[in-house]
C-alpha cells in the first residue's frame, strides 16, 4: 500500500509539471544570460592581443569608473533580447536579462574582494545615460550576448546552446520511479545517467540510435570520469572509507563495546537509547557529513542490541544532521548559506557585509529545520511512530532489525564483528579515537580557513563563520577520519591486536562496495541534471505558473522540488536564492508586510525546501550517506523518511510560511502553532511499539 501511495503521489507530481505550460527558449536564454560575461570575447580574425573575458572588456570599458572613495561604478545602459520564438522588444526579458546581468556583475564583485572594492550599479531597472549597451541573441544552437559601451566598438561573446527542455526532468523521474518500483537504487540511478546521456547526446543534433550509440559510454567516458577526477569527490569517499575502518577497528579492539556500556547506564531502554542519539546528532552541529558518519556507525550496534530498526536509526541520524549544521551560526554550512545571497543585498540598499545580520533574521523562519529537529524529539521521546516506520519498528521489535530481503548498505559481515578474544572492553579506546577525528578535523578548517594567519578577526560572526566557510570541505574531514583511524591502530596495537587491525578494516571495507556505487551514482545523476539544465527549467517552469502573491511558499515548494530532482540542497541554494534578493523585495516593497520581511521570508524559505527536498531525495549523497552509516537498506530509509519530511513540510507551509505571508503572523506565533500542531499529529496518529526485551540480545539481522 505504501509503494502504491508514493507511486501515486509521484505520479501526481510529474504530471502537474506536464500539464504546465512550457516556458519559451528566450526565459531560459534570459534567465542565465549573465553567465556569458565569463565567455571569452570573440576577436577578429586579425587582430592580436592577449584574451579577455566579457566582463573584464565591461570593466575596462568607458561605462565603468572608479570613484574617489575606491568603489567601481559600472553602468547598465539598454538590454534587448532578439529570438526568433519570442516578441522583439520583450519587456518581460529584457528584465530577466537585466537582473541575470547584475547578478553575474555582484557575484563577480564578491569574489574579487578588495580588487574592486565596492560595486555600485547604475541601471539596475532602466537605462541610464552613458551606460553600456547589452544585446542578446538566441540562434539556432547558440546564445551571444554582446556589449557596446558608449563611445566604443561593441564586443561579443557567443557559446553554443540549447534550452532545457521538459527532457531534463527525464532522469531524475526514471531514477526515482525505478527506485520505488523495484528498490534496486544501482539500477535505478544507472538508468537514470543512461537515460540523460543519451538525451544529451541527443540535444546536440545526434540521430536517435547516434546518441543511444554514443550516450553509453559517455556514461563512463564523461560522468563517471568527471566525478572519478573531482577531488573533492576523491576526499569524501576517503572520508566514508576511513570513518567506517576506524569503527570496524574500533569495534575489534574493544572500544565501541565499552562505549556502548558507558552509554548504556543512561540508555537502558530503546527510548533511552534514541534520546541519546538524537542528542548526538544536536551535538555533532559543525558539519553534516561529519554528522551522519559519526553518529550512525557508532550507534548502531546499541541501537541493534535494544531493536531498534535500522530504517529509525537512518531516520534519527538523517534528520538531525543537516538541520542542526543547516541552523547552526557555527557550522561548515553558514558562509556557503551566505554566499549565495550576500552579494545581491546592495540592490535592495544593503551593505554585501549585511549577510550574516540577514542570516540571523531568517532563523526564526525557518520552519522546516526547527519543526523536524521538534518532530525527531517528540518520536524519540514518546515512542511514537505511525505509517512504515511503525511497521519496520514492531518488525524490529520482533528480531528483524531490516526488513525481509533488504539488502543493506553495509554487509552483515562489517555490522556482525565482535570484540577480539581475550581483550577487555574499554571506552577510551573509542572515545580518544572519535576525539581525535573531531579535534584534528576542526583544527584543519582552522588552518585551511586562515584562523591562525592573525588577518582574521575570530570574535566576530563574519570572521569565524568566513574561517569555517574558507576551511570546510572534504579534506578537513578526510585527514581528521585518517587521524582517528591511525589513532585507533595505535591502540588496538597496544591492547594485542597484530593481524585484526587489518582485517577488521577489510571487513568493513569489503561489505561497503555497493555504498560507494551508489554515492558515485548519486553524484553521476547531479552531472547529467546540469548538463540538462534541470534545474533552470524547474525554476522558469513553476516560477512562471504561480502567482507571486505566494512567494514565499512557492519558493519553499520549488527548492523542494529542485533539491529533490537534482539531490543536492547546496546547488539549489546557489541556484535559487541569487534570483530571490530583489524580486522579494521589490514585490513586497509596496505592501503592508513590507519588503524586509518578504526577503527574509524568502530566503529562509529556500533554505528550508533545500534541505526538505534532499531529505525525500532518493539520489542525495546525504541520505546516501545515511543508510551507509546506519547500515540500512537505502529505498527502506527514503521510504520510512518521506512520509514523516512530508508531514513536516506541510506544517511548515501551512502553520509558517502561509500564514507568515498572508496574515502578517509574527514567526514565533507560526513556530508554536506549527509545535502544537506536530504534537496532535504524534499523539493523535502515533502509535508505540511493543517493547523489546531489554536484557536479550538481538539475532543478528538479516543479510
Amino acid at each position: 500500500m505504501i509503494r502504491i501511495l508514493s507511486l501515486l503521489a509521484f505520479a501526481g507530481l510529474v504530471a502537474a509539471l506536464f500539464l504546465l505550460p512550457v516556458p519559451g527558449e528566450g526565459r531560459l536564454a534570459a534567465l542565465g544570460v549573465g553567465e556569458l560575461l565569463d565567455a571569452s570575447v570573440v576577436r577578429p580574425e586579425a587582430s592580436s592581443g592577449a584574451e579577455r573575458t566579457l566582463i573584464e572588456a565591461l570593466l575596462a570599458s568607458s561605462a565603468t569608473t572608479r570613484n574617489p572613495d575606491g568603489a567601481t561604478v559600472v553602468r547598465l545602459g539598454d538590454v534587448r533580447v532578439t529570438s526568433a520564438t519570442e516578441p522583439a522588444g520583450d519587456p518581460v526579458l529584457a528584465s530577466m536579462a537585466r537582473d541575470s546581468i547584475r547578478r553575474k556583475l555582484r557575484a563577480t564583485a564578491a569574489g574579487a574582494g578588495d580588487d574592486m572594492g565596492e560595486l555600485v550599479i547604475e541601471g539596475t531597472r532602466s537605462p541610464v545615460a552613458n551606460g553600456a549597451d547589452f544585446t542578446v541573441t538566441l540562434g539556432p544552437g547558440t546564445l551571444r550576448l554582446a556589449v557596446a559601451p558608449p563611445g566604443e566598438a561593441p564586443v561579443h561573446a557567443e557559446v553554443d546552446w540549447t534550452a532545457p527542455t521538459r527532457a531534463s526532468l527525464f532522469p531524475p523521474i526514471v531514477a526515482i520511479l525505478l527506485a520505488v518500483l523495484f528498490r534496486r537504487p544501482v539500477l535505478a540511478l544507472f538508468a537514470g545517467v543512461l537515460a540523460g546521456a543519451i538525451l544529451a547526446q541527443y540535444a546536440t543534433g545526434a540521430g536517435a540510435l547516434g546518441s543511444v550509440t554514443a550516450g553509453l559510454p559517455s556514461v563512463f567516458t564523461t560522468y563517471l570520469w568527471g566525478e572519478f577526477g573531482d577531488s573533492e569527490r576523491t576526499f569524501i569517499i576517503l572520508f566514508v572509507i576511513f570513518m567506517l575502518a576506524m569503527v570496524g577497528v574500533l569495534t575489534r579492539s574493544g572500544g565501541i563495546r565499552g562505549l556502548m556500556d558507558l552509554i548504556s547506564r543512561a540508555a537502558t531502554s530503546v527510548r533511552h537509547t534514541q534520546i541519546a542519539t538524537y542528542l548526538m546528532g544536536l551535538a555533532v552541529f559543525f558539519d553534516d557529513y561529519a554528522n551522519t558518519i559519526l553518529v550512525g556507525s557508532t550507534m548502531r550496534p546499541l541501537t541493534d542490541k535494544f531493536r531498534i530498526s535500522r530504517e529509525k536509526l537512518a531516520y534519527i541520524v538523517d534528520s538531525t544532521a543537516a538541520p542542526v549544521a543547516g541552523l547552526s551560526i557555527f557550522s561548515t554550512w553558514i558562509a556557503f548559506e551566505v554566499s549565495t545571497f550576500s552579494a545581491q543585498l546592495p540592490d535592495v540598499g544593503l551593505a554585501a557585509s549585511d549577510g550574516y545580520a540577514i542570516f540571523i533574521e531568517t532563523l526564526p523562519y525557518r520552519f522546516y529545520c526547527i519543526f523536524t529537529l521538534v518532530f525527531v524529539g517528540l518520536i524519540v521521546f514518546t515512542g511514537r511512530d505511525f505509517g512504515s516506520m511503525l511497521t519496520a519498528e514492531r518488525r524490529a521489535r520482533k528480531g528483524g532489525l531490516l526488513r525481509e530481503g533488504a539488502t543493506p548498505m553495509v554487509g552483515t559481515a562489517a555490522t556482525a564483528l565482535e570484540p577480539a578474544a581475550g581483550v577487555e572492553p574499554r571506552a577510551w579506546r573509542a572515545l580518544w579515537p572519535l576525539a581525535a577525528f573531531i579535534g584534528v578535523t576542526l583544527l584543519e578548517i582552522a588552518r585551511v580557513g586562515g584562523a591562525f594567519s592573525g588577518a582574521i578577526d575570530l570574535l566576530s560572526l563574519p570572521g569565524l563563520a568566513q574561517v569555517l566557510y574558507d576551511g570546510s570541505g572534504s579534506k578537513p574531514l578526510m585527514i581528521g577520519a585518517a587521524s582517528g583511524l591511525g589513532l585507533a591502530a595505535v591502540i588496538a596495537f597496544a591492547a594485542g591486536l597484530r593481524r585484526d587491525i587489518l582485517t577488521s578494516a577489510w571487513v568493513t571495507l569489503r561489505s561497503m562496495g555497493i555504498a560507494i556505487v551508489i554515492l558515485y551514482l548519486a553524484w553521476m545523476i547531479g552531472g547529467v541534471c546540469r548538463t540538462l539544465g534541470t534545474a533552470s527549467y524547474l525554476s522558469v517552469l513553476l516560477g512562471d505558473a504561480v502567482p507571486y502573491a505566494l512567494l514565499p511558499g512557492i519558493l519553499f515548494v520549488l527548492s523542494g522540488v529542485v533539491a529533490f530532482s537534482t539531490g543536492s540542497s547546496w546547488s539549489t541554494m546557489s541556484i535559487l536564492l541569487p534570483l530571490v534578493v530583489g524580486l522579494s523585495f521589490n514585490l513586497g516593497e509596496p505592501t503592508a508586510l513590507g519588503g524586509h520581511t518578504l526577503m527574509i521570508l524568502s530566503i529562509g524559505a529556500v533554505l528550508e525546501g533545500a534541505i526538505f527536498g534532499d531529505h525525500c531525495s532518493p539520489i542525495s549523497d546525504t541520505t546516501v550517506m545515511s543508510s551507509i552509516s546506519s547500515a540500512s537498506d537505502h529505498i527502506d530509509h527514503v521510504r520510512t523518511q518521506a512520509p514523516y519530511a512530508l508531514m513536516t513540510c506541510l506544517v511548515a507551509l501551512f502553520a509558517g510560511y502561509l500564514p507568515c505571508t498572508y496574515l502578517g503572523l509574527s514567526p514565533y506565533a507560526g513556530l508554536a502553532l506549527g509545535i502544537g500542531t506536530i504534537v496532535v499529529i504524534i499523539f493523535v496518529f502515533g502509535r508505540r511499539s511493543e517493547p523489546a526485551p531489554e536484557e536479550e540480545a538481538v539475532p543478528a539481522a538479516q543479510p
